[in-house]
């Protein structure tokens, strides 16, 4: 295994990696049962262990793209549901100010009403 991972490396080209070394060994020394069972393919050449990398480097990036995309849609969903409380939020604000004006000029109406029973009754006292 050491020899495998010690061999020279080409100029241009990457190092060997250590699941391909293992793959290698694997598949020379022992069944096939054990790599089939890890989702390891037998290793016949480099192209086919670059592949298997391809492969799972693919694999993977769809993983993160899929995991990405569901982590954007329960941003989304819960982006609407704050906007659509604040919206609720902001109805009731200006339905709470309505019912405000509304007790207002009721107690305005209530105090001039008050004034004039107060005034006539203070004329009549006199």
């Amino acid at each position: 295994m050491e020899a495998l991972r010690a061999a020279p490396i080409a100029e241009g080209e990457t190092g060997v990696s250590s699941m391909h070394v293992v793959s290698h060994v694997l598949s020379k020394n022992s069944s096939n049962i054990f790599l089939k069972n890890v989702g390891i393919k037998q290793v016949g050449s480099s192209k086919s262990a670059a592949s298997n990398e391809d492969e799972i480097r693919e694999q993977l990036a769809a993983e993160a793209k899929a995991a990405v995309q569901d982590e954007l849609e329960d941003l989304k969903k819960r982006s609407e549901e704050a906007e659509e409380k604040l919206a609720r939020t902001e109805r009731e604000m200006e339905e709470m100010k309505r019912k405000t004006e509304i007790n207002t000029k009721a107690m305005e109406e209530n105090n001039a009403l008050l004034k004039r029973i107060l005034s006539l009754n203070n004329a009549s006292l006199t």
